[in-house]
């Protein structure tokens, strides 16, 4: 990736990190949530997949490529994982450390940007998993996955879930009947990757599919902006994943990719 555009994703980053919608991940109520059922921060069908294929996660070794929020992050430590968080965003990681020192969570943070994984040694981890969000601004997906199985120690894994790509030729207005807005193709210029791209990345970077998992959303933050959705009244989400009444809902909503190395 060239210095200024990895320049230019770190600043937006950064600001990104203190806005309303992250505020609102960072409040008592948010974080005592997640202490009392760490599982809660994972998809509950993807929460089912990481127990399925480690099922003791104590002491295992989990680096988390673009954190983010860090509630998988907080989520694995209060499992007792050995974790790592990296992000591109200092100030996302800033963040992220002053919670784990209230928490007193051993988390190690490092500021890396997930196309590389610099700070990251060979053959160290058991499990690495990307979240939300991650794909979406990587321009090489080969590149990231051949440093993530770079990472992994022999027989590690490597599970990521993201927004399924069947949703992005769609504008994805709720409540409407899908409206196509680009072509499946058409990745660029925001890294829309399509599911052949996310299988093929694993692939050739070494790593065996072990398992593909297409989700139904299961709140209604998937359908709106953060700002869109303080603005909804409880009666008009009502049923806003059930297709019949929400057409959108059809289409899966996001995707899960388990691959080992």
């Amino acid at each position: 990736m060239e210095e200024w555009l990895k320049q230019v994703i770190k600043d937006d980053w950064n600001k990104t990190a203190d806005s309303e919608w992250y505020k609102s991940l960072r409040t008592d109520e948010k974080i005592t949530t997640l202490v009392n059922n760490p599982k809660s921060a994972f998809h509950p069908d993807v929460y089912e997949l990481i127990t399925k294929f480690i099922p003791d996660i104590k002491n295992k070794k989990i680096l988390l490529p673009s954190s983010g929020d860090n509630h998988a992050t907080f989520a694995f430590a209060l499992l007792g994982a050995k974790v790592t968080s990296t992000d591109i965003s200092e100030r996302q990681l800033e963040n992220a450390a002053k919670i784990a020192k209230r928490l007193n969570l051993n988390i190690d943070f490092l500021c890396d940007n997930t196309m590389e994984l610099s700070c990251i040694e060979n053959d160290t981890y058991d499990l690495v998993y990307t979240s939300n969000g991650t794909h979406a601004w990587i321009p090489d997906l080969r590149v990231m996955y051949h440093n993530i199985c770079r990472v992994l120690k022999a027989g590690g894994y490597s599970i990521m879930y993201d927004i399924h790509p069947f949703i992005r030729p769609f504008t994805g207005e709720p409540w409407k009947e899908p409206k196509i807005n680009k072509a499946y193709s058409d990745t660029m210029p925001s890294c829309h990757w399509r599911v052949q791209d996310l299988v093929n990345a694993s692939i050739s970077a070494g790593l065996t599919i072990k398992e593909i998992a297409e989700l139904e959303a299961v709140n209604a933050s998937f359908w709106f902006t953060y700002e869109e959705l303080i603005k909804q009244s409880s009666e008009r989400l009502q049923n806003i994943n059930d297709w019949k009444h929400n057409p959108m809902a059809a289409l899966p909503a996001w995707i899960s990719i388990i691959s080992q190395k």
